[in-house]
Order: C-alpha cells, then structure tokens, then sequence
C-alpha cells in the first residue's frame, strides 16, 4: 500500500513540474489590430479664411449729365486685392452642396490720367507787348480709386468627388469709389510773333480747381469657383467674380459732370478652416 501512495505522489509532482514546460510549447496568437475607422469628408458647418489676388475694371466714360466732364478717358483700373471671408455650408447629400459667405476686401486698384484735357491756346501781346506773345497751357491730372468692397453671396455647387467641389456664386455687392482731379495752368510769354516759341521770357504756373469725390454704391456679384478640401478642417479655393455698380456721376452740379460705369473683375485664391 506504501508503494502504491508513493507512486502516486511522485506522478503528481512529475506533472506539476512537466506543466510549465508543455504551456511554453503551446503557439502564441498574434495581437489582433483593428484598421482605423474612416471618416468621410464633410462639408457641413462655418468657416472662416482668408485671400488675396487681382482686380481689374474697365470704367467706361459716360455722357455728361450737364457743362463739360473733367474728363473722357475711360480709365482702365487694376491692382492687387485681399481680404477675409467667411460662410457656412449645408451639405445636402453626396453630391451637392449649398452655402451662404460674406467677405470684406482692401485693393490697391486705381487709374491714372496725367495731361488728360488739355488745351492750348497762343495769344498775341498789345499795346507796349506787341513784340511778345504768350502759350497757355491747360490740364487735368486725374485718379480713379476703388479702395475697398465686400460681398454677400449664395453659393450651390457639385462634389465632383469627396473633397473638391465646382461652384457657382452670386448676390450683392458693396463697394466704395473715389475720383480726383487737378486742374493746373502753365503759361509762357516768348518774343516775337505768335507761334515762336525759341525765345521765352517767363513762365507763370498757376494750379487750378481741386476736385474730389468719393461714392458708396451698391451693386451686384457674380463668379464661379473651385474648392479643394485635403483635410476634414482646411480647404483651398480658386474664384472669379463679376461686380457691377451701375452708373455714377461725380462732380454733380459743379459744370464739370462726369459720368463712370463702375465694375470689376476679381481673380483671387483663398485658404478656409472649417470650425468643429
């Protein structure tokens, strides 16, 4: 019976210590790894950002309403534009996104005239200035700015896939207009008769009307855009717009009306952020 017990005990610790090591032997499974989940690219919610490009108009002269305009150039101003925006997008399912976006804009856009208007005339000396004669010579120098303007505008567009989207865009337009002009006078007395002019004996310049005017017009936008998303927050966009204020004149009741179509065209990229 002894023998039996002890058998039996040595069995017991032979598999205890057999154990571990059958347990190190086994085949370890390899740590599973779940792929991250996808998020696909939204367009809903506010955004804000910011831009700079090119504007270019040209502001054709009109008739006059009264007297004679200071000028008859159609300037043709240009120059660098930028500004911020903002705006919110609904997208509506896969394919289609509707918004609405606000921006202000500072420009560099002007137009110059130097020696617009001028005339001449040569007028014979009497009495003791007989022997003289004297060239008068009037002009105009004129500036044509177009400081700053903003827009409120609708926007619709296609996904042509998740992250870019083609555009349309319109609605109003504000914008603010200024236009300078300086009168200035020169005239020279020569000897000898009318027409000579290889003997001067004086100049006499003499600065004329100062003039200035300055509107603030509404109008109407119209443009058409890219934009390309390559995060769920930022985005870049490329857009043209289309401004048109109508018709002003300025100097009104001064004699020297002066008639300008006032519109614009803008180039410009912007970069927007997507609000959480």
């Amino acid at each position: 019976m002894r023998k039996i017990l002890l058998a039996s005990v040595g069995l017991f610790a032979l598999a205890a210590v057999s154990q571990p090591a059958l347990a190190a032997d086994l085949p370890v499974k390899a740590p599973v790894y779940k792929a991250p989940v996808y998020v696909p690219l939204n367009w809903t919610g506010f955004y804000v950002g910011a831009n700079a490009g090119y504007s270019w108009g040209n502001w054709d002269n009109g008739a006059a309403s009264t007297g004679s305009p200071v000028s008859t150039a159609s300037p043709n101003v240009k120059g660098w534009v930028g500004g911020l925006q903002a705006g919110y997008n609904w997208q509506i399912d896969r394919s289609w996104v509707v918004g609405l976006e606000g921006d202000i804009q500072i420009t560099g856009e002007k137009a110059s005239e130097t020696g617009g208007g001028a005339t001449t005339t040569d007028i014979a000396g009497t009495g003791n200035q007989t022997g003289f004669h004297t060239i008068t010579t009037s002009t105009s120098a004129n500036d044509w700015k177009f400081p700053w303007f903003g827009t409120f505008r609708g926007r619709i567009g296609a996904l042509v896939d998740p992250s870019m989207l083609i555009y349309g865009t319109g609605g109003l337009a504000f914008g603010n207009f200024k236009f300078d002009s300086q009168a200035t006078s020169v005239a020279t007395t020569y000897r000898g008769a009318v027409g000579t002019t290889t003997d001067p004996t004086g100049t006499v310049t003499t600065l004329g009307v100062a003039r200035s005017d300055s509107t603030t017009r509404l109008g109407w936008a119209l443009g058409a855009g890219v934009e390309k998303k390559f995060s769920q927050n930022w985005s870049v966009k490329l857009e043209y717009l289309y401004l048109d204020f109508g018709t002003r004149t300025f100097f009104s009741g001064t004699g020297s009306d002066t008639s300008v179509r006032l519109r614009d065209n803008i180039v410009r990229v912007g970069l927007n952020y997507k609000l959480n």
